[in-house]
């Protein structure tokens, strides 16, 4: 039993490298996207916005498709696909579009796959794997975002968007190489009826914490993407070199890497998480509040960048967690984290495209860090509301 939960800690490292890979390539690459096909800032914009829509759109229908297909049949379509698109997409400008809208169709539904993978295979251990899980994404994705430029310089763009392909054969691999053997858990959930249209809205009607966790994922879904689309800009309008940007940029990213393991493991009682809601506007506001300061020094922003990089790391980690202790079954995992991120990434769709229109509208990045700021206050609030929400009998 140990050999297993061993090997699967491994496959949930391997299939997380893929989230997060082919998204956060693009940004450090886009000079270059931009020169090779003319596109315009717009049009770069909406590349990069495709897979938040994809996430938005095809989330609550991730679960029909792993009901259909099966755990195996849904992991092996999401990673082929994803290898076949990252490969591909290079090629001419409407792949660049199609792939990186297979891009997102794809890891839409390995978000989903993976609290079902846990669900089935080790139920007792959602906690650590959900841990294990975040903070591999961030790693994965952290690594990337450093190293893109610097391999695009001395192998080509192209080449780095295609070497994104790679992982997904690795996770494949992998999958082969776990054990047959299944829980009980995942026996008797297999025959469980899997939440169809009228279901889902009865689950809906009868967990109405669902859709305010759907709530308090897009809204931290809406700041953490707008940081990714937009830091580096904002950054630079700081007057800082391109390697302080880089590398201000990577620390976003990697600053986050072990609170997002250790989140999933505190105890879900209701002072456990009115106290991490807290921190977490506590981080939203003092890195905002920084960013927002007219010229700070840099140790200034290096402080506002971790705080932000634990914070967002920290609140996506909560979020997805919660989505398990709302689950009593690897299929009813399936379908709220299909709704919860549907409309999540609905919301957080919105975020570079909007936070943009800002910036030019006004000519700086107030106003836009303003709005961060007042919306991470709301989410601290919907966060208090769906923990008071929640059964005093099950804290």
């Amino acid at each position: 039993m140990e050999k297993i939960k061993f090997n699967l800690n491994w496959e949930i490292f391997l299939i997380a490298g893929n989230l997060r890979l082919a998204i956060i390539v693009i940004p450090p690459l886009s000079t270059y996207i931009m020169q090779a096909f003319k596109l315009s800032a717009t049009e770069m914009g909406i590349l990069t916005t495709i897979p938040l829509v994809c996430f938005g759109i095809f989330s609550v229908l991730a679960p029909l498709v792993i009901h259909r297909l099966g755990t195996q049949g849904s992991l092996l379509l999401s990673l082929t696909l994803l290898l076949v698109a990252n490969f591909v997409r290079i090629y001419s400008l409407p792949l660049l579009f199609l792939g990186t809208a297979l891009v997102g169709t794809a890891i839409t539904l390995l978000n989903v796959l993976i609290p079902t993978i846990i669900m089935e295979r080790a139920p007792e251990k959602a906690s650590i794997l959900n841990g294990l899980y975040i903070a591999a994404l961030s790693l994965w994705a952290a690594l990337i975002g450093y190293s893109a430029a610097f391999l695009a310089k001395n192998i080509g763009w192209q080449a780095v968007i295609q070497l994104v392909s790679l992982p997904p054969v690795v996770a494949l691999c992998g999958w082969f190489l776990l054990p047959k053997k299944i829980s009980n858990a995942q026996v008797n959930d297999h025959h469980a009826p899997m939440p169809q249209k009228k279901s889902l809205k009865q689950l809906l009607v009868k967990q109405p914490r669902v859709l305010i966790l759907a709530f308090f994922m897009g809204m931290q879904s809406f700041i953490f993407y707008g940081l990714v689309a937009w830091l580096p800009s904002i950054l630079s309008n700081l007057k800082l070199s391109v390697l302080a940007v880089g590398g201000l940029f990577a620390l976003f990213q990697f600053s986050g890497i072990p609170i997002s393991y250790l989140i999933p493991r505190l105890k879900t009682s209701r002072r456990t998480l009115q106290t991490v809601l807290i921190f977490l506007l506590s981080g939203y506001l003092i890195g905002l509040g920084l960013l927002l300061l007219g010229k700070p020094s840099l140790l200034l922003l290096t402080s506002a960048v971790i705080c932000l990089g634990l914070t967002t790391a920290a609140i996506f980690s909560l979020s997805l967690s919660l989505i398990t202790t709302l689950a009593h079954s690897a299929r009813e995992a399936s379908a709220i984290g299909g709704i919860v991120q549907s409309i999540g990434y609905l919301i957080a769709c919105l975020s570079p495209t909007l936070l943009g229109q800002l910036k030019t509208s006004v000519g700086n990045w107030e106003v836009a860090l303003v709005v961060l700021l007042l919306l991470a206050c709301c989410t601290f609030l919907v966060g208090l509301l769906f923990v008071s929400s929640a059964d005093p009998k099950a804290q």
